[in-house]
């Protein structure tokens, strides 16, 4: 006689338990009662993240410190200068003849650290 292997009791004890609990929640589903509980739950979560928001918002403007949408606003008013930039740097490199446009040119590096002495 060979012993139970404990693996497939385990795996046909899982799949009973999931068959259980996937009829289990299929039913509470269906209730009328969870529509309403979920509704209520996410018209709250939906108040409490406005409220969030609303008092960073006000903690930010307290600070004089930039909100999220005005960092967003001032990185796309930047992209556009910069856009801008490169353009009157390409007319002037035509200008001057300038075999290199000035789109090509290499940029400094980004990062938080100042740049070394020589680069």
């Amino acid at each position: 006689m060979s012993k139970p292997d404990p693996g497939t009791f385990f795996r046909e004890m899982l799949g009973q338990w999931e068959g259980i609990a996937n009829q289990f929640g299929a039913e509470m589903m269906k209730s009328g009662e969870f529509a309403r509980t979920m509704h209520g739950a996410t018209t709250a979560g939906l108040k409490a993240k406005e409220a969030a928001k609303e008092a960073m918002s006000r903690a930010l403007e307290a600070a004089n410190m930039p909100s999220r949408e005005d960092m967003i606003d001032m990185t796309a008013r930047m992209r556009g200068i910069e856009a801008r930039l490169d353009r009157i740097e390409s007319l002037l490199a035509k200008i001057a003849g300038d075999a290199q446009p000035a789109s090509d040119r290499p940029r400094p590096k980004r990062t938080k650290k100042p740049p070394k002495k020589g680069e």
